[in-house]
């Protein structure tokens, strides 16, 4: 079976984020929710298993040298 894998790693400055309007990040939070409701474990149970539902997020400080925050599950 062929299998659609997405990636995304996005840094985006903590003053843009806060300017997206709240209806518009609740709304990509929900869409990934769904897109990763979808999602399997390539191949599941055996020694190569792939671990394809993870979806996080969290505050990240290495532009300073502080540690970051911990990551949110999505």
């Amino acid at each position: 079976m062929a299998l659609i894998r997405f990636t995304l790693d996005l840094a985006i400055p903590e003053a843009v984020y806060n300017a997206i309007p709240s209806a518009k990040k609740i709304a990509i939070r929900d869409r990934i929710r769904e897109l990763k409701a979808l999602a399997v474990k390539i191949n599941e149970g055996q020694p190569n298993e792939e671990m394809t539902t993870r979806t996080v997020y969290h505050i990240c400080h290495h532009d300073t040298g502080e540690p970051c925050e911990p990551e949110i599950d999505i």
